[in-house]
């Protein structure tokens, strides 16, 4: 499981993180799409390490369909991005169910933040969030 997680990261590396500014307002081909109930077990597990709290109910959830990630203005390809204007968590299909890209998402979010706060990011949820 462990290496799994590993291997999941070093792929989230290869894709990165967006932030709000460099995406139009939602990427090409996103989907609206409800949360799944393990998104609010996590958003949980996200509030406990960082200790900082948000609303689940208030982010939109979308995802692009497609087996690869979704690209940015600056042409990165993406695997997950938090949008503050719309408070919107958008996901590459492939990603849903990765619990590293939805709870960096999530933490974005609770944060209310589109920068790697090291602190929250590596120190505090580093073994819950993708970094």
């Amino acid at each position: 499981m462990r290496a799994d997680r590993t291997a999941v990261a070093l792929i989230w590396f290869a894709f990165g993180c967006g932030s709000a500014t460099d995406l139009p307002p939602l990427p090409d081909r996103a989907v609206p799409m409800g949360a799944p109930p393990i998104y609010e077990t996590w958003w949980h597990e996200v509030e406990l390490c960082s200790g900082k709290t948000g609303d689940f109910a208030a982010v939109s959830w979308y995802y692009v369909p497609g087996p690869a990630g979704f690209t940015s203005g600056s042409g990165a390809d993406l695997a997950g991005v938090w949008q503050p204007s719309r408070n919107a968590i958008t996901l590459a299909e492939y990603a849903r169910e990765d619990s590293l890209v939805v709870t960096h998402e999530e933490l974005h979010a609770i944060l209310h933040r589109t920068d790697h706060p090291a602190e929250y990011f590596v120190q505090k949820c580093g073994n819950l969030v993708a970094h």
